[in-house]
């Protein structure tokens, strides 16, 4: 077995002092791309309401598995857990999805988290799938951004061109920025490690940096901060989780709640209720301003927004 292999953390309920009646228990195993702030609230999100809906520990034993943010490990962990014919597959975050889809069994149903465009990797119009679709608002998060910077000019991102989420945010957002005359200066990387060279190429350049749900940009999120404070260049996201973590401002997917919201519906299959809708789009949406950076960087938010107003 490789090092680093696929186990990062394992919750089995599995019943010890009574291993017949663990046989009975719903299997459900999470492959979890990568640890970030934001895909771990998902996962804590999803335990807590299988918990409050009485359906974890009694009912459920979770296996739960962490790629580490490699797709090798992502597919050797679907292998592993299609052959325990789970009745769900539950993938965090859009690579996960991706090698669930090819390894799963028409015995399980696959069910997701922190997906933004599950379209685009044919999650859709499936009846073994269901899921949770985060659809991050960004004509709404460059709308209060233009409103606080009125005379912005260009904006700048970092994405890895191998994650298709990140390929769907991007496009979106280049075509919001431009029917707003503001510049989008792109910069795709590969790895966590081209993170530093990817920002010292917007130093000057832009007015401030979008970080969209990308795994391997979050994942070096204590970088990009410091290089932010230290330039002076503003983070901005669609991620609500990150604002704890130096970004000036989000709006968007509360993950955790997106957990719950998933959890909820694999609780309902289980007590044999029909879903109203197999995909879902996240009901929750919150908007977070870090006061700290704001005040850091001299920057004047408008009432209206802080307020959380259009």
């Amino acid at each position: 077995m490789k090092k680093g292999f696929f186990i990062v953390m394992i919750i089995t309920i599995l019943g010890f002092i009574c291993p017949s009646i663990a046989e009975d228990k719903v299997t459900i195993t999470v492959n979890q791309f990568v640890s970030h702030v934001a895909l771990d609230a998902a996962y804590n999100g999803l335990v807590k309401s299988l918990e409050e809906r009485d359906i974890l520990p009694n009912k459920v034993k979770i296996i739960m598995a962490n790629a580490q943010g490699n797709i090798g490990n992502s597919a050797q962990i679907a292998k592993h857990q299609a052959s325990a014919k789970p009745e769900f597959m539950v993938a965090i975050a859009t690579p996960s999805a991706q090698t669930l889809m090819k390894a799963k069994t028409d015995t399980s149903t696959l069910a997701f988290l922190a997906v933004s465009d599950p379209e685009a990797i044919n999650l859709t119009n499936r009846a073994d799938i269901i899921g949770v679709a985060d659809n991050p608002p960004i004509e709404e998060l460059i709308e209060k951004i233009t409103q606080i910077f009125p005379d912005i000019k260009n904006i700048g991102v970092i994405f890895n061109y191998g994650e298709i989420n990140s390929i769907k945010t991007v496009e979106r957002l280049e075509k919001v920025l431009k029917d707003r005359n503001i510049i989008l200066k792109k910069i795709a990387i590969t790895n966590s490690n081209d993170i530093k060279n990817a920002f010292n190429k917007l130093i000057g350049e832009v007015n401030l940096i979008y970080i969209p749900q990308d795994n391997t940009v979050v994942s070096a999120l204590a970088s990009m901060v410091s290089m932010s404070k230290a330039n002076k260049i503003p983070l901005i996201a669609n991620d609500p989780t990150l604002v704890d973590q130096g970004v000036m401002m989000a709006l968007g997917t509360n993950y955790f709640r997106s957990g719950e919201q998933l959890g909820n519906m694999i609780a309902d299959l289980i007590e044999g209720k029909k879903l109203e809708k197999n995909i879902q789009n996240t009901n929750i949406k919150e908007l977070k301003i870090n006061d700290e950076v704001v005040r850091e960087f001299g920057i004047v938010i408008p009432e209206n927004i802080k307020r959380g107003e259009n």
